[in-house]
């Protein structure tokens, strides 16, 4: 935050550079930047130029307020920190969290003293005794221009720093903190400056180029969709700017064309702010279909004390049909397993605690969506030979489906919970706390699965607002069923008659007579006034000052509505609308063609204008009852926040500021909304959604069954054959069918003897339960399985699956790639304070694995259990900690059959490395699969092998762990590959990846072996192997925290750390009785639910009244 003479000096110098390079679009792209940095349109080059000119001024009493602007900021937030313990930058040390948190928290600490990073000795002493507050930090975007620089900031968090707290603590003797504070920053620099190498050398060859964007992320994402030029959006809040992408279109340089479909998508954690499901409706469609694309989200903010939950809680529904439906799945719902190190945000969680009431909780979730079965353009069409089916959906079950999320998105609109959900918010706050989704947001929804699924779309709209508008427990959100079917009309998705055809051809609506038509009411006394219109409301800028408690302070940001009010008699109507656009300026009337124009305060709450808002509402609400009786307001949602803070200031309403339409000073009403050209708005989505709409194509249809929870259960196929095909005839032959599993979502269709046909589920379901119904003479056949949910056992182990493009190359499904030659080595050391590796260890097993474990069960019907068992002897034993070894690494190891003890696999590590990207750790290793044939080749270097001090370490292995290792191989090569696969690779030739589970057969293809480098030559007895490996990646493979509960962290600072990965935790939380909380192991399960436990008969009767509403029977 805080800069020296010098550094200010070059600062201004480049910025200065950068001004006269960006006059406009074009002299930006003609200058020495313009080929590897563009601007999506000439707004975010013009407000970037804003930033830059200040960073320029040499005005002294301007730097001197920024620069007293800073360093109150400093000095407030070091006054808050205190002596406190702050533990969010521990996320840079990965798995060594446990051994970082006192440095990390003095680094925090000195950043806001010093303002420069980790207060390292390097920059304070640059900095001597004249320091200037670093423009780039001063100046932002503020709404009141205050310092704006978040109270999280930490330079380190951003960085790598594993790597340096290993060395540290390898390096004997324990650092000062500022010496450990230097060396942190150190190697953040190093960081930082190897990554500018590597871009720079991008640069250099053309091989990279950013478009940079600066406003709504949600609004520029649907102005990509549409693929419009026109603007049908704002740039972004708060400023009267058209979203023009016209820097699409400027583009000079041909090797960067205009893009609106994307390989990969990463949206951070916006989702924490503008709400994930708009994130996900908002970027999937401008996803490519294909087996590589992603989707990234991610989330900081907690929804959920328990993590399980915390998803589907952000979601409103179970995350499996919110998959199915929308077409995109989180990675570790498919695989049930993942190679980020989750353990280490658990760990993070158990020793940071909000502070106080009312605090934020954070957990960290990163999540990949991809497309649960790939499919082509025309959705049945035939890839590979296999048919691809489509997601059918009952209306009914879809309409109370989207009726329950609707409910969720709302919930702060039922008073009915407003007592309980003040008292729990003085506890904790989570993040599903927010109001951030308006009636528009659950149209988009709808939007996204008209073009993913196939249903009575007419019935399904029927009846979801027949729910909405029958509910009496959303009692506030009554008011807004005028905003629902306006943004349903808007998005093309569904229009009431009134908003088709105009509110002058209906002579009644909602049985209210339509008031005659008046020359003084503008376009409303038209002779056919468009459906909807826009009312301009422009708020005093003195009513606003109820939301500032002094000069510079804004106390809170509320939710804020606009609310159309009609009295006549006894009578009144309100209708409230929640979407709308505001900024500070004023309206200006031209009298001679009674146009209006717009005029606006860039100072935006530092200034003097009013609040203009610009809000759609449908015209029939506008012209029902006498003009006289219509009232515009802006007030602020009714939810506990609001209530508590303004009903002394703005009454129980909650009125910010009321007028009458007639006011013309006030209000005014106009067919579009300023400089954007909506004309042709529904058109466009209308368009959109018939390109992009599925369409059934008769001859096969998936659909999804739903539980009386309307959560989808089961998938149905049923597959129609042309009377005069051989399928057909063969059915009224009556030859025998039969389904044969072929993947956890394809299936085999046999039909007599001769006739075979390859079905694949629109998403993962359980093949080996698939029930048949088989229709001879109507000729077509029906299967049902239900759908496969992790963690529940996989057959075909789905997540180690590498796949076949259709180009020939191949990919990973779930397991992410990882460069072994620039991964940073794990030294070893013979100290046995190795606890940070035991936690990493520790947290592979979930609460169920672990259960298991303690209690003795077999382990052999869970064979992803045993692979972590194994994989924790393998990592474990070389890092020293095998009894054998005497503290010293272990090499080799061999798979072995417990049933024969027989050997079928030998593995060669080099080396521990750390995995960054991660959190966690990955071993350098290569595998030589044996057979018969080559064991007699290579039998004098393995028995040399086995004579060897320590001996290979033989890792014993069941039937169905020995067929999930072969299946993983694979994978695991192909993680970790630097070389190309050859024309005659097995994979491609045979068409198996792996090439066989089988004993005495190789799962891998020959192309990567004998690929060996300095990491395996260094090691002489192993030469005679040389010809044979493949080099692999070998990690612990981590429970999904939003699928299955992680097992809990002991007290970090108990000063005895655990010195074995299955003591690295506390037991496993033991089950409650639902009706007593007693805890026990041993509880008895509700016979009609099956979900539900109790400790006894008496207990289950007297939780029975309460229990049957939800109870299946």
């Amino acid at each position: 935050m805080l800069i020296s003479d010098s550094d200010l000096i070059m600062l201004q110098e480049h910025t200065a550079k950068l001004l006269n390079c960006s006059e406009h679009l074009q002299t930006w792209l003609q200058s020495c930047y313009g080929d590897y940095v563009q601007f999506t349109n000439q707004a975010t080059l013009t407000e970037l130029r804003h930033y830059w000119t200040q960073y320029v001024s040499t005005d002294v009493s301007y730097n001197s307020k920024i620069d007293v602007s800073v360093r109150d900021g400093m000095s407030t937030r070091c006054k808050e920190i205190g002596t406190s313990v702050f533990a969010h930058g521990l996320r840079s040390a990965g798995p060594l969290w446990i051994n970082g948190l006192e440095a990390l928290s003095h680094t925090y600490r000195r950043y806001w003293e010093t303002g420069v990073a980790g207060g390292n000795t390097v920059d304070c002493t640059r900095l001597g005794q004249k320091s200037h507050a670093n423009p780039m930090f001063a100046v932002s975007s503020a709404p009141l221009g205050e310092f704006a620089v978040h109270y999280g900031s930490e330079p380190l968090l951003g960085f790598h720093l594993a790597p340096t707290f290993r060395k540290l603590y390898c390096s004997g003797g324990k650092k000062s903190l500022p010496a450990q504070s230097d060396c942190l920053v150190e190697a953040a620099k190093t960081q930082f400056t190897n990554w500018c190498n590597v871009f720079a050398a991008l640069v250099r060859t053309r091989r990279v180029c950013v478009q940079l964007f600066s406003g709504d992320a949600v609004a520029l994402c649907h102005q990509l969709e549409l693929g419009v030029d026109e603007a049908r959006f704002y740039t972004k809040p708060w400023k009267l700017q058209p979203l023009h992408l016209d820097g699409q279109t400027s583009q000079s340089n041909p090797q960067w064309p205009s893009i609106n479909r994307f390989d990969v998508i990463d949206t951070s954690n916006l989702g924490d702010h503008v709400g994930l499901i708009n994130m996900i409706v908002a970027t999937a469609p401008l996803l490519r279909t294909s087996e590589t694309s992603v989707l990234c989200t991610e989330s900081l903010l907690a929804a959920s004390d328990d993590p399980t939950s915390s998803l589907s809680a952000v979601l409103g529904t179970d995350i499996v049909t919110f998959s199915l439906f929308i077409g995109l799945a989180p990675t570790g719902l498919l695989a049930g397993t993942t190679f980020e190190a989750v353990s280490n945000e658990a760990g993070l969680q158990s020793i940071s605690r909000p502070m106080g009431t009312q605090q934020q909780s954070q957990y960290r979730l990163r999540i990949h969506w991809k497309s649960p079965c790939i499919q082509s353009s025309s959705p049945a069409s035939k890839e590979n030979g296999r048919t691809l089916a489509q997601v059918s959906v009952d209306a009914d079950g879809l309409a109370a489906w989207l009726f329950n999320i609707y409910k969720k998105m709302f919930a702060k609109e039922d008073l009915s919970n407003l007592f309980s959900a003040m008292q729990s918010m003085k506890d904790k706050h989570f993040s599903t706390d927010m109001q951030r989704y308006t009636r528009a947001a659950i149209v988009a929804l709808i939007r996204v699965l008209k073009t993913t699924v196939l249903t009575d779309w007419d019935l399904v709209m029927t009846t979801f607002l027949d729910m909405v508008e029958s509910d009496r427990t959303l009692i506030v959100g009554s008011n807004s069923l005028q905003e629902l079917n306006m943004h349903l009309a808007l998005f093309g998705v569904w229009t009431l008659p009134v908003l088709a055809q105009g509110p002058r051809r209906i002579q009644k609506t909602f049985n209210l007579q339509l008031r005659p038509r008046s020359n003084v009411e503008g376009i409303l006394g038209g002779v056919d006034p468009p459906p909807i219109v826009y009312i301009i409301l422009s708020v005093p800028r003195k009513s606003l000052d109820v939301f500032t408690t002094g000069p510079g302070k804004v106390s809170s940001t509320p939710g804020i509505h606009i609310s159309v009010k009609q009295q006549f008699g006894e009578q009144q109507y309100e209708n409230c609308f929640h979407t709308f656009h505001c900024f500070f300026g004023r309206a200006t009337h031209d009298e001679k063609d009674g146009s209006i124009g717009f005029e606006e305060d860039n100072m935006g709450w530092l200034g003097s204008a009013d609040l203009v808002i610009i809000c759609p509402v449908p015209t029939f609400g506008l012209l029902t009852g006498p003009r006289s009786g219509l009232k515009v307001s802006l007030a602020l949602n009714t939810n506990t926040e609001n209530l508590g803070l303004y009903t002394s200031k703005l009454g129980p309403r909650l009125t910010v500021f009321e007028t009458s339409v007639d006011d013309g000073r006030r209000v005014s009403i106009c067919e579009h909304p300023p400089y954007l050209d909506t004309s042709k708005s529904i058109d466009s989505q209308k368009n959109w959604l018939q390109r992009h709409s599925i369409q059934a194509d008769g001859k096969i249809t998936g659909s999804a069954v739903q539980d009386s929870y309307h959560k989808a259960t089961k998938l149905r196929i049923r597959t129609t054959f042309n009377v005069d095909s051989e399928e057909a005839k063969a059915l009224v032959s009556g030859v025998s069918v039969a389904v044969a599993p072929a993947s956890s979502s394809a299936v085999i269709l046999k039909i007599g003897d001769s006739l075979n046909r390859s079905l694949v589920f629109p998403f993962p379901v359980q093949s080996s339960n698939c029930k048949t119904r088989v229709a001879r003479k109507s000729s077509w056949i029906e299967m049902e399985a239900p759908i496969h949910v992790a963690p529940q056992p996989d057959a075909f182990d789905t997540w180690t699956k590498v796949t076949t493009r259709a180009d020939g190359s191949f990919s990973l499904g779930t397991i992410p790639r990882v460069n072994l030659d620039i991964q940073h080595a794990v030294p070893l050391t013979t100290k046995k304070d190795e606890s940070w590796l035991n936690l990493l260890m520790g947290g592979t097993l979930s609460e169920n694995e672990k259960y298991l474990k303690d209690h003795n069960q077999d382990l052999s019907m869970h064979p992803k259990s045993e692979l972590k068992e194994s994989l924790n002897i393998i990592i474990q034993s070389f890092a020293g900690y095998n009894p054998r070894a005497m503290g010293q690494p272990i090499h080799n190891f061999q798979l072995t059959m417990s049933r024969n003890n027989s050997c079928h696999t030998l593995i060669f590590v080099s080396g521990l490395h750390h995995d960054l990207d991660l959190g966690s750790v990955v071993l350098d290793a290569w595998v030589l699969p044996l057979t018969h044939q080559r064991v007699q080749k290579l039998a004098p270097g393995i028995q040399s092998l086995m004579s060897a001090e320590p001996p290979p370490v033989g890792v014993s292995l069941s039937d169905r762990e020995s067929t999930l290792w072969k299946r993983l191989l694979p994978a695991l090569a192909e993680r970790c590959r630097t070389w190309n696969h050859k024309a005659s690779c097995e994979y491609r030739t045979k068409g198996e990846i792996p090439l066989s589970v089988e004993e005495d057969r190789s799962p891998l293809c020959c192309c990567g072996e004998g690929k060996v480098t300095s990491s395996f030559t260094k090691f002489k007895q192993w030469a005679p192997f040389a010809k044979y490996v493949t080099r692999i990646a070998i990690a612990p493979v981590f429970p999904v925290p939003y699928i299955e509960s992680l097992m809990r962290f002991p007290d970090p600072n108990v000063s005895n750390a655990p010195n074995t990965a299955s003591s690295a935790t506390t037991t496993t939380q033991r089950q409650q009785c639902d009706s007593c909380n007693a805890s026990s192991n041993k509880l008895l399960t509700c016979g009609g639910c099956g979900k539900v436990k109790y400790c006894s008969k008496e207990c289950q009767k007297a939780a029975w009244k309460a229990h049957k509403v939800q109870c299946k029977k």
